[in-house]
């Protein structure tokens, strides 16, 4: 899988993921924060960061320094255009020796795809600044998965021609793009859930003034409480 995480991003370019100024307005959309509040001049770290389309954003909302990492190393490579500082890392080996807590931390349709999202989360609230700090992720909703799975379970029998074949006519007859199909039908782990599901997570970790701001994937934040 990590080799066709790869290739994803170095062969299959998309507009969705362009840094450009619709970028910044998804980003205020789907996190439905005031930047002055959360990203300007604070201190942030984008948590799966792909090609740093949403550090670019934050880096243009004003954000004193973004620091991004990314299992993909073709990724980080698209990723340094616009922050040289990014890295290769794995999401779980992230902790406080490498990465200091942050004012702001962005974790963007990662969780969802790793082994142990629960314990994904508690890594990231651990990086977060304990006297407001925000945290906000999006995951999968669990109501919106099952047109995927037939394609999920053929997947993995399929060659590169047949996969960007299926991808090509799912663009076709639902929309989208190529990596976007990609992205969605190539990763081992998708786990779904739901709103109050997440909620719980953020609760049990100390946040509060959590805001679900969903639409087709959950999109969720909170503030870490002043101890």
């Amino acid at each position: 899988m990590d080799a066709e995480f790869d290739y994803q991003w170095k062969n299959l370019p998309s507009p969705d993921i362009e840094y450009n100024e619709n970028r910044v307005n998804e980003f205020l959309k789907f996190t439905k924060l005031d930047p002055l509040d959360s990203v300007t001049a604070k201190y942030c770290l984008d948590a799966g960061c792909g090609n740093g389309r949403y550090t670019y954003a934050m880096q243009k909302l004003g954000a004193v320094r973004v620091d991004s990492f990314d299992l993909s190393s073709q990724a980080v490579e698209r990723c340094r255009t616009v922050n040289p500082c990014a890295t290769v890392l794995n999401l779980m080996d992230a902790d406080k020796s490498l990465y200091p807590v942050y004012d702001f931390i962005l974790c963007w349709g990662v969780l969802n795809h790793i082994e142990n999202p629960r314990d994904g989360f508690r890594k990231l609230a651990g990086l977060v600044k304990k006297s407001g700090g925000f945290l906000h992720v999006m995951v999968y909703h669990k109501d919106t998965q099952k047109a995927y799975q037939t394609d999920r379970q053929r997947w993995s029998h399929m060659t590169m021609e047949e996969k960007l074949s299926l991808c090509e006519e799912k663009v076709k007859t639902i929309g989208g793009t190529v990596h976007g199909w990609f992205d969605a039908l190539n990763p081992k782990y998708n786990h779904s859930f739901t709103v109050p599901e997440v909620i719980k997570w953020f609760e049990q970790e100390g946040f509060t003034r959590i805001k679900a701001a969903s639409k087709y994937n959950i999109n969720i934040n909170g503030w870490k409480r002043q101890l």
